[in-house]
C-alpha cells in the first residue's frame, strides 16, 4: 500500500513539473508575478496568438496553477499560489550554477 501511495505522489509530483517544459509557459508565469492580466495583454506581451496563449492558460489552469475571475467581458489571470516563483527562482539559480560551472570548464587552459 504504501508503495502505492509513494508512486501516485512521484506521478503527481512529475505531472505537476510538465508546467516547466514549455518556455512559453514559464514566460506567462513570469508575466503573472507582475499581476493579473488577460488573454489579450498576455499575447500581446509574449508575441503568440491568442489560442495559443489559451492552450497555454488551460494547462496552467489545469495543473491549479493559476485562476481566472471574469469580470465584464474579460477574465483575468492570476497566479493562485505565489510559492510557484519559489519554484521558479530555484530551477533558475540551479541552472545559473551550471551554466557558470560551464563557463569555467570552457575558460580552463
Amino acid at each position: 500500500m504504501a508503495k502505492i501511495r509513494d508512486m501516485t505522489q512521484l506521478e503527481l509530483i512529475s505531472d505537476f513539473f510538465t508546467i516547466f517544459t514549455n518556455p512559453k509557459r514559464i514566460q506567462i508565469l513570469q508575466l503573472l508575478r507582475e499581476g493579473e492580466l488577460t488573454v489579450s495583454e498576455l499575447a500581446e506581451r509574449t508575441g503568440l496568438s491568442q489560442p495559443t496563449v489559451s492552450q497555454h492558460l488551460k494547462t496552467l489552469r489545469d495543473k491549479h496553477i493559476i485562476t481566472a475571475k471574469r469580470i465584464g467581458n474579460k477574465c483575468y489571470y492570476t497566479v493562485e499560489d505565489n510559492r510557484i516563483y519559489q519554484v521558479c527562482d530555484l530551477i533558475k539559480g540551479i541552472i545559473s550554477a551550471r551554466v557558470e560551472e560551464i563557463r569555467k570548464d570552457i575558460a580552463r587552459p
